[in-house]
């Protein structure tokens, strides 16, 4: 047994001399790949060992690895943070002082094991012969990859489509053949990468709302190696501060695998997302068969939210992980387990707190509501879910989000203020159908779509939600016969109730935005999907037997049921990724990979000549002391991401002659009130317009901004480099 040990310390110190040599040395894509693999699954893979968790499968050993690897990232660089803060080191979260203290840890985790877990049972090299067979399952990314390169290159996309048409072959067969299960894990991986990629690669620069935030206080973070959670100038600005998942994590993982910034986000954090799914795999297939578990994942990963939406926001990818991690745990039946495994609880729940505050709360009702639930209608089963992990949990959250962010913008503050919001205007706004969103408006058909197919796409999209009630219904008649099922019920429900939530009280769904709200519910409900295909089928296959229409045996009958589900899945699968509406020349596209060039002209895309031009006001405009003017685009996209200027000392365009901020930003007076800079972006030099308010519609012709029109001003173009402009104005 001690050999099984000896291996494991000889193979991790060679792999970590090979990592620190290729940090020393900057040996291009070896610090990169290997530093990659290095950082986010070894720490985790060895405190498992330390506390000996062993897991039968090895895809959750990989998904608990990683958690905890991050998990620890984080905390390693909140101490020595902390180190910073008491005056020891002047730049706490720089190269060398984290990659030593990470290494002495590895190490000493590495002796530790040597020394004390005689019953390791080896790494099992010996089966990597078999590893290669399934690498051709890994095709999908990389054809992704060339399908960006063709657009991008040649303005061709019929790879990119070829390869979501591909992805779905490829799904129904692993669906319709249970021989395949043994597969089923990488199959998911593929198909994962394979989908974010795309949208992922086809821009150098940050596509979306949340993110523009998340990668200024990313950047703040990075370029002082410090970080003070103390630093906002508004309330989305606080909020993501005290995020360690977009603070001193990408730090960590930029300088230690020496990453362009943009690049963390875009990719790195994308390839930690993607064992999300492979996580929720092993979570339902606890519960479910093997192929029920893969269409869930699969129906999980199709939906537009997890394909578009969450790459805009970071904090919600990594905060998921743990999310996962913690279900994973608390729903393990194995008695004897528990007393080694928490020690990924307390690594889980810390990651979850300073990964993402919205999922920090759902997190805390869900269990607060499965515990209460256990004690008044299932008192004799066993349940991990107890009144020490709700406590531990909701004493970090107030802690971190009270006492370190002291202040009314903080996200326990705002926490709060939304509660307030949501019910305090209940009577007034429960019959104004505007209280609910515009997406739930959409949903229920009060907002018209721009279209047909769209139509028949919100269609598609509210039968899968009508099929997962039918989910839940034959889930709760399950759950009476089936004890083990009953906890898993429980936790289902107040997924459930949350999803009503949305529809009923007015302004909820504006708690974390419907989409990003409908993508934690789903990591429930998913499996709701198949099982109400599932009831569907076999409430027709009663009406067929009383017409003498008799199914031979229950495998067939499953394989019909499957079948059933996949004409539900398949549909909407095409048109959540915006296959159907690119193949038809649609007018409104949705698909950002699929539609690159239809979609140039979208206000909410970063063009090179956005970055160019607010680089260079960044460099030799007097930014300090003069106000800079832009639309509210520009304002809360490219200047907020890739320009330095104080963001309380820029105002919005508009129609009057008042200097207004509109995102809760505090501002600055400037020391130069008689003289200002007025920023457009390509957007509005070649649709001669400027947004006040993109969501309702409000924008203004140049014309019509006095601020570039007035005859008593001095204005002149001081940059142009072909689309964006940036103008000098003085009274």
């Amino acid at each position: 047994m001690k050999g099984n040990n000896s291996e494991l310390l000889i193979y991790t110190f060679a792999f970590q001399a090979i990592v620190c040599f290729s940090i020393i040395l900057d040996i291009a894509f070896v610090r990169q790949v290997l530093g990659f693999i290095f950082f986010v699954f070894i720490p985790g893979f060895l405190l498992l060992r330390v506390f000996r968790i062993e897991r039968p499968h090895l895809t959750e050993t990989v998904v608990l690895s990683v958690g905890l690897s991050l998990a620890f990232l984080m905390l390693i660089g909140f101490i020595m943070n902390t180190l910073g803060l008491l005056s020891i080191l002047t730049t706490p979260l720089a190269t060398v002082p984290i990659l030593i203290i990470i290494n002495v840890i590895v190490a000493c985790l590495n002796l530790i094991i040597y020394f004390t877990n005689k019953d390791y049972a080896g790494l099992g090299l010996q089966n990597l012969g078999n590893f290669w067979r399934y690498l051709p399952i890994l095709f999908l990314p990389i054809l992704s990859i060339i399908g960006v390169l063709c657009v991008l290159y040649f303005q061709n996309n019929i790879v990119s489509i070829f390869v979501i048409i591909l992805i779905a072959v490829v799904f129904v067969i692993s669906s319709l053949r249970p021989k395949l299960s043994s597969y089923y894990p990488l199959i998911i991986i593929s198909i994962t990468l394979a989908l974010l990629i795309s949208p992922a690669l086809m821009s150098n620069y940050v596509y979306g709302d949340d993110i523009q935030g998340e990668f200024n206080t990313f950047l703040s973070t990075k370029n002082t190696l410090f970080w003070n959670p103390q630093n906002y100038m508004s309330i989305q600005q606080s909020s993501d501060t005290s995020m360690l998942s977009i603070t001193i994590l990408p730090t960590i993982l930029s300088n230690l695998l020496n990453i362009e910034p943009g690049w963390v986000f875009k990719i790195v954090f994308l390839v930690i997302f993607s064992l999300v799914p492979l996580g929720l795999y092993e979570l339902y297939r606890r519960h479910w068969s093997e192929r029920v578990a893969f269409i869930s994942v699969i129906f999980f990963t199709a939906n537009y939210v997890a394909l578009t939406v969450l790459l805009t926001d970071v904090k919600q990818m990594i905060g998921e992980i743990f999310y996962v991690i913690l279900f994973l745990e608390l729903l393990i039946k194995d008695v004897d387990s528990y007393k080694s495994s928490w020690m990924i609880l307390i690594f889980a729940i810390f990651g979850l707190v300073v990964s993402h505050y919205s999922q920090d709360f759902i997190f805390l009702i869900i269990i607060f509501s499965a515990w209460l639930g256990i004690k008044i209608f299932y008192r004799k089963i066993y349940s991990r879910i107890n009144i020490s992990i709700i406590a531990f949990a909701s004493c970090l959250v107030f802690f971190w989000y009270a006492y370190l962010t002291p202040s009314d913008a903080g996200p326990f503050s705002k926490f709060i203020g939304s509660l307030k919001t949501t019910f305090g205007s209940f009577a007034g706004s429960f019959f104004q159908a505007s209280s609910r969103g515009e997406d739930i408006q959409l949903a229920l058909g009060i907002t018209a779509r721009p279209g047909i197919l769209h139509s028949v796409g919100t269609i598609l999209y509210d039968i899968t939600i009508l099929t997962i009630f039918i989910g839940f219904i034959s889930l709760v008649i399950i759950s009476r016969k089936d004890k083990s099922k009953r906890e898993y019920t429980l936790i289902t429900s107040t997924n459930i109730v949350l999803l009503l939530l949305t529809v009923v009280v007015p302004f909820f769904a504006g708690f974390l935005e419907l989409g990003r709200l409908y993508q934690i519910l789903l990591m429930f409900l998913s499996p709701l999907f198949v099982l109400g295909g599932d009831a569907i089928f076999k409430s027709l296959s009663r009406l067929r037997k009383q017409n003498k229409l008799n199914i031979r045996n229950d495998n067939a009958e499953t394989s019909y049921s499957v079948v059933l589900t996949l004409i539900i899945l398949l549909p909407f699968f095409f048109f959540q990724t915006g296959l159907v509406y690119e193949v038809t020349n649609d007018s409104f596209p949705s698909s950002f990979s699929l539609s690159y060039y239809k979609m140039q002209n979208s206000s909410l895309l970063i063009h090179e000549s956005d970055v160019f031009s607010a680089q260079w006001l960044s460099k030799y405009g007097d930014i300090t002391h003069m106000p800079t003017y832009a639309d509210t685009i520009a304002q809360t996209h490219v200047l907020l991401s890739y320009s330095t200027i104080n963001q309380g000392l820029i105002f919005l365009l508009s129609n009057s002659n008042e200097s207004i901020r509109g995102d809760g930003v505090i501002p600055v007076v400037p020391s130069n009130l008689n003289n200002s800079y007025i920023y457009l972006s390509q957007f509005c030099v070649r649709n001669n317009m400027v947004w006040w308010y993109q969501r309702l519609g409000i924008s203004f012709k140049l014309t019509e901004l006095p601020i570039l029109n007035n005859t008593g001003a001095f204005i002149s173009r001081v940059y142009s480099n072909g689309a964006s402009q940036v103008y000098f104005r003085t009274s």
